[in-house]
């Protein structure tokens, strides 16, 4: 019982002032806001509901629903929860959240990559998208056409999500599994130091530079009672996206020289870099840096020393308007398919077929930007797969897309080709072999440099199929919902976690069951009871391997996993439960568990706590 753990995470501030202004007001004809300067103090405000509400015992006990508490509580008995939910509470297994304001990175049904807000997420899945019907009758007129939503969660399913490859670090795509809404929750607001903000609760899991780990772990949460932070840890650092591997190296002038005093080869640093060796090659000479020969002892080129077309004698200043023509002609797009190599004949060709097609390319895509959504006519048609690395993709129509002009250049000059391809459903479907070789996306620490409460706000998440079960949001990495999943299950039965950290099985000892019947639970039957939950954590292993789903496997294990939910509840349904579970012949966790909760409800409300126990705690009765 050492690991039951209740904290509170929110409640409303001075309850005995809002019980006793609830009970004033209905028998006051005047406001009593109207008399705030006549108020008594928390303290006297308890002894007066006390007096005149619950001590006389006059039955309308509608003013204790007002102030409102909620709990976290970890690690109690399934059973226990069980129990716990029957009675006027509010409860929520597993609560991880964030506000529907939060972005999510996704491509929407027919290939377009956008920011999609989680809120509008949910909309679409539990509503629908908008749609109207028009009703044709023969020989007459339709009727009038009416909007209704149309269940679209097949499309959503099909949506890509970026997650995160935790073995290498760098970015995936996932599907959406299921999208919820968790209810009003206490939010908290996480700055980073590159200025990007996500919002969400304490109990959300992020990938920090130490695993994962709760909000509230994570930055050391301190706050005081009204949820405002008195304190955060300063060295917490979050996974996001955005670093590309190898960006920028083939363009540092530093970099490409240590490599070439390394004795590094063009095709060497090429490889190093992840890049083509055209590109080495040509900034090696923007930088007036020297190439090393790809083999020692290679003799020279036949054409080294000669004078004329092979060989410029140019003074220092043309080298340098060269250079400066080559610098501009690099912002144009010198990264383009089509400067792989050099411009052949056929790539001129390919040119030309590419200009012809593109007004069918546009208005496919509606004549609007694949990348920013903007609509205009300085549009291109965007190869997806390079030119230079798929050749025989260069006359497939399926293979272009339409982009802005300032979208096209940014897109070849900063080295985007994998990222935004990879966001479009034909590229992805392509086997693995024949998906443009070139940079990756990989997970970079940012700082945490500011935590602040942001009061209660409705909040959702999602689950994520497949085998990560991670998404971006607002560019930080954050664990999908934790509905259901059997990894810890799992670690169990490979020795990774303890037995007794994800089941619960009660200390040796004399006990009583309901019918005043005596027992004890000797440490053999405890060993054997730990043993079963053991064998039943293989065995849930090994059906999971043999491909049965989730909901058929966890029927395999032990009923009194551990559990962790949160609860919310006002003073007069917070004393029903305890009137109910801290009896004396109730199950011991659960009057484990109502000794914890009387525990803080002295905190928040000491007289009213404190005329419960006098009058009414562990006697039976039921509360008003």
């Amino acid at each position: 019982m050492e690991k039951f753990c209740t904290n509170v995470i929110a409640a409303t501030p001075n309850p005995q002032q809002v019980v006793w202004a609830a009970m004033h007001q209905d028998y006051s004809e005047k406001l009593v806001s109207d008399s705030r300067d006549r108020w008594p103090d928390e303290t006297r405000a308890g002894e007066l509901v006390i007096k005149y509400l619950l001590a006389s015992d006059r039955g309308h006990y509608g003013p204790l629903e007002h102030p409102q508490i909620t709990f976290n509580v970890g690690y109690f008995p399934h059973s226990m929860m069980q129990q716990v939910r029957t009675h006027r509470v509010g409860v929520s297994f597993d609560v991880q959240c964030l506000t529907g304001d939060t972005e999510v990175t996704s491509v929407n049904a027919s290939g377009k990559l956008r920011k999609i807000k989680i809120a509008e997420l949910y909309d679409l899945w539990a509503n629908g998208e908008k749609a109207t019907r028009e009703r044709k009758i023969r020989g007459r007129k339709g009727e009038p056409v009416r909007e209704y939503r149309r269940d679209c969660k097949s499309g959503l399913k099909k949506l890509n999500l970026r997650v995160l490859n935790e073995d290498s670090g760098t970015f995936e795509t996932g599907k959406i599994q299921e999208v919820f809404n968790r209810g009003v929750q206490p939010v908290y607001r996480l700055t980073l130091e590159d200025g990007r903000t996500l919002n969400c609760t304490e109990n959300h899991r992020l990938l920090t530079e130490r695993g994962w780990q709760t909000m509230a772990e994570a930055v050391e949460l301190v706050t005081d009672a009204n949820r405002e932070v008195l304190s955060h840890k300063q060295d917490c650092y979050l996974m996001t996206n955005g670093a590309i591997v190898g960006e920028g190296l083939y363009r540092d002038k530093n970099w490409l020289q240590e490599q070439l005093l390394a004795g590094l080869a063009a095709r060497q640093i090429a490889n190093k870099a992840g890049f083509s060796v055209e590109a080495v090659k040509k900034w090696v000479y923007i930088h007036e840096l020297k190439l090393n020969r790809d083999k020692p002892g290679r003799k020279n080129p036949w054409n080294q020393g000669l004078k004329g077309a092979y060989n410029l004698n140019l003074t220092p200043e043309q080298r340098q308007q060269r250079r400066k023509k080559l610098r501009q002609f690099t912002r144009r797009g010198v990264d383009s398919n089509f400067w792989k190599g050099g411009v052949t004949e056929e790539q001129v060709a390919i040119g030309a077929w590419t200009r012809t097609i593109a007004p069918q390319v546009h208005e496919k895509f509606e004549y609007t930007c694949q990348r920013c959504g903007v609509r205009g006519s300085q549009l291109h048609a965007h190869h997806l797969l390079p030119v230079y690395s798929h050749p025989e993709k260069a006359y497939d129509f399926e293979n272009l897309v339409t982009v802005c002009e300032s979208c096209h250049q940014q897109i070849h000059n900063q080295g985007l080709e994998l990222e935004f391809a990879q966001n479009f459903t034909p590229i992805l479907e392509l086997p693995q072999q024949t998906k443009p070789k070139g940079r990756k996306l990989k997970a970079h620490p940012l700082k945490v440099v500011q935590v602040q409460y942001q009061g209660l706000q409705r909040t959702y998440d999602l689950e994520v199929a497949g085998q990560w079960h991670n998404f971006v949001a607002n560019g930080v990495v954050v664990h999908n919902s934790f509905r259901y999943t059997g990894k810890r299950i799992v670690e169990v039965a490979e020795g990774e976690r303890d037995v007794e950290e994800v089941f619960y099985i009660r200390p040796v000892g004399k006990y009583t069951d309901r019918q005043g019947k005596r027992y004890t639970y000797t440490d053999g039957q405890r060993a054997e009871d730990l043993q079963e939950c053991l064998e039943a954590c293989k065995r849930y292993q090994k059906r999971m391997q043999e491909g049965l789903s989730e909901e058929h496997a966890r029927g395999l294990i032990p009923f009194d996993a551990r559990q962790h939910f949160v609860l919310s509840c006002n003073l007069r349904s917070l004393m029903h439960l305890l009137d109910l579970r801290w009896k004396k012949d109730a199950q011991l966790e659960a009057q484990k568990f109502c000794e914890l909760l009387h525990f803080h409800f002295e905190q928040w409300s000491p007289a009213l706590a404190h005329w419960y126990l006098e009058n009414r705690a562990k006697k039976a009765k039921l509360s008003p």
